[in-house]
């Protein structure tokens, strides 16, 4: 059947567009009023059209974001709680989507459930939008006619994988500056600083330290080979990424980080509390089990503690429980252990890891707090071995030359 795409006013006045199946333009024009749609224009939807809207979407080269999907999924929640039909709620969801490949993807959603698919197939289609969780969920809530439920729980679930992930980034945001401002600093001594105490200390044909020899050395390559410095670095975060976009290099990295001081438990507490909720949200849903497993490991953007997780679903299928399979695996804490032991014996497993993730978030947020007074003593350390090879490089000469001249 043909594909058309309309331009029309809602019952509000509202001017919404979308794209439907119909025999013909004016089959098409009676099913809009029918459902009290006001049809403005109505024209055959080509592939090529198609085509040009996928462009588009690839040229704006922005995915939508956790907090446009948190949206996405609350406005769905208000829209199937107060009885709207999945299709008008998403003529709603489709009008006010801001990011441009979200919205190219709703049209097409649209057209699929007034094709008669259902959302969670329509969903499916389009992976790099919806994540697969989302879409497993969503499956779940229309075979038990909970999507309602289903839409507000998986708009909790984004608001806190929103908010760990702001916590991350508070958390590495401190290191990385205090890295810059050493790193420009040191720029700002060789290139600037150094220079000019060679140039004054040339004047007196003295015998230089060692100290101040390796200054002035340094100094002398930053300023006349700094294209050098500037392709090394170049080269070395190309390798770096080429690494990471293998699947050995991006699984060294990720169980690398774990295991860096203080910022590596912080790593930790967060994926413990993503997993925790996850697991929680998929097991109360109805997610079977094995199943919740591998959807949790592909939406975890650690390849390591993804592939653990993975392990699990082995064991299990070899019938291991599942306390016994994360003992396994050897990434989990004992309290992440002792809940899903304790879950596993009352049927409670799904509350019993809310706890765990609520825990760990709050151990997140205070960690990210106190890392400014863990990495201050840090940033002292480097900044005095900095001011000590400045005085020893700097200092000596002029203690020499002032001898010299008190001798004569």
């Amino acid at each position: 059947m043909p594909r058309f795409e309309y331009q029309a006013r809602n019952k509000s006045g509202k001017e919404i567009k979308g794209i439907v199946d119909g025999v013909d333009e004016s089959a098409v024009a009676k099913e809009l009023i029918s459902e009290g749609i006001i049809p403005l224009s109505i024209s055959r939807y080509t592939e090529k059209q198609k085509a040009m809207g996928k462009l588009m979407a690839f040229l704006k080269l922005e995915y939508p974001s956790l907090q446009d999907l948190t949206f996405l999924a609350r406005q769905l929640h208000s829209l199937t709680k107060a009885g709207v039909p999945i299709v008008r709620a998403a003529h709603v969801v489709l009008d006010s989507a801001k990011n441009y490949r979200l919205k190219i993807a709703l049209m097409e959603v649209l057209a699929n459930l007034e094709g008669g698919q259902s959302l969670a197939s329509s969903f499916k289609q389009h992976p790099l939008i919806f994540p697969p969780l989302m879409n497993a969920l969503v499956n779940v809530g229309e075979n038990t006619g909970s999507l309602d439920e289903v839409f507000g729980q998986i708009s909790v679930h984004f608001e806190r994988e929103v908010a760990t992930k702001k916590q991350i980034a508070a958390a590495v945001r401190y290191p990385i500056t205090v890295l810059v401002i050493v790193g420009v600093a040191i720029i700002v001594i060789n290139v600037l600083v150094i220079p000019a105490f060679a140039r004054f200390f040339s004047q007196f044909n003295a015998t230089l330290p060692l100290p101040t020899r390796m200054l002035i050395a340094t100094s002398n390559f930053f300023v006349n080979y700094w294209y050098i410095l500037v392709a090394g670095i170049i080269a070395a975060v190309t390798l770096f990424i080429m690494w990471l976009r293998t699947a050995k290099g991006r699984r060294t990295w990720d169980k690398l980080k774990l295991s860096f001081p203080y910022i590596g438990e912080i790593f930790q507490h967060s994926l413990l509390a993503r997993f925790a909720r996850s697991f929680s949200l998929c097991i109360r849903t109805g997610v079977p089990l094995l199943e919740a497993i591998v959807l949790i490991a592909k939406t975890t953007d650690n390849a390591y503690v993804s592939e653990q997780i993975i392990t699990m679903r082995t064991y299990i299928e070899h019938g291991e429980s599942l306390s016994v399979a994360a003992t396994r695996t050897g990434m989990f804490t004992p309290l992440v252990l002792q809940m899903l032991s304790i879950g596993e014996e009352t049927g409670e497993i799904d509350k019993l890891l809310d706890e765990v993730a609520d825990f760990y978030e709050q151990e997140v947020d205070f960690n990210v707090k106190r890392l400014g007074d863990a990495i201050e003593p840090i940033l002292i350390c480097i900044i005095a071995g900095l001011v000590l090879i400045l005085a020893l490089g700097i200092f000596l000469p002029m203690w020499d030359i002032w001898k010299v001249a008190v001798g004569k």
